[in-house]
């Protein structure tokens, strides 16, 4: 079993790799109104503006050299300015 504190040191790690969240390939955001680390998970929380995007299939959560950590086929209607919540959770096998 893998222990909590590794766990934890892992997630701190892994959020500070993240640098933005790029949607459908080619719109980055790099600002976060939340973006931290509780217990074994990163929390991330953003704004999606209306008038740059109409709709998300894909979000990719990639580093300051811009190599995708992780993705998620999605959709998501942009009707209006769109907060998403999102989190990356850490386990052991």
């Amino acid at each position: 079993m893998i222990q909590t504190g590794y766990l934890q040191e892992i997630a701190g790690y892994t959020n500070k790799r993240i640098a933005k969240v790029t949607l459908n390939g080619q719109y980055d955001i790099t600002t976060f109104t939340v973006k931290r680390v509780t217990d074994q998970r990163v929390e991330l929380e953003y704004l999606i503006p209306a008038v740059d995007i109409t709709s998300v299939t894909l979000l990719e959560l990639r580093s300051a050299t811009n190599e995708v950590l992780g993705s998620s086929e999605v959709f998501i209607p942009v009707a209006a300015d769109t907060v998403i919540k999102q989190y990356v959770e850490v386990k052991g096998a």
